[in-house]
């Protein structure tokens, strides 16, 4: 059977009643078939899940790492640091995590993809997305702008994250810098490629 490009197969499992029930339930909310959600779960398992243990990722709740830059940044003001030094404080951690999550997107993209180029990191970061429950979308404008839009509901702190790391990945992969605008929730990122 095959549904445009794609080849698909019938196969029969044997579920535990209580899960295709799970399942079903979810299927109902999503407002989707039993057969779309029970394909989205399994593409999900072989492009993330199966990788998640080896290159060390682990589900952690939204608010831990909103809390974690603010935190950061809140123990800076607690021990007296003027404003500038804070913010000089903010960008430091801010550069920091987006350097050593630039250098671990190697290793996850040689790892997931057997190949390491901007287009197979920009995947792995719109996966990442999915399993993480962002909101993101890639449209091309005028022939060769590449519009990336991210929406995250983590604040400003992981916007300036998101920004710097981008700007890491489009200057090293791409020999290009982007045009990012953020806000507390979102990152347009507009590069010409």
């Amino acid at each position: 059977m095959s549904h445009g490009n794609i080849k698909t197969r019938s196969i029969t499992f044997r579920l535990d009643p209580g899960v295709v029930d799970s399942l079903q339930r979810e299927a109902d909310n999503k407002e989707i078939s039993l057969n779309v959600l029970v394909n989205q779960v399994l593409r999900r398992y072989v492009k993330w899940d199966t990788f998640e243990p080896k290159i060390g990722m682990m589900p952690v709740p939204k608010i831990i790492l909103s809390t974690w830059f603010n935190k950061a940044i809140l123990l800076a003001n607690e021990v007296g640091m003027n404003q500038d030094d804070i913010n000089s404080h903010r960008n430091d951690i801010i550069r920091e995590a987006a350097e050593i999550s630039f250098g671990l997107i190697k290793d996850s993209a040689l790892l997931m993809k057997r190949t390491y180029n901007l287009w197979t990191v920009l995947e792995i970061l719109q996966e990442y997305m999915k399993v993480s429950d962002m909101k993101s979308d890639h449209r091309i404008e005028a022939g060769n702008i590449h519009v990336f839009m991210i929406q995250h509901e983590l604040g400003e702190n992981w916007s300036l994250f998101t920004k710097v790391l981008l700007n890491l990945i489009f200057e090293n992969l791409a020999n290009t810098r982007p045009d990012i605008s953020i806000t507390s929730n979102t990152i347009v990122a507009k590069v010409t490629l």
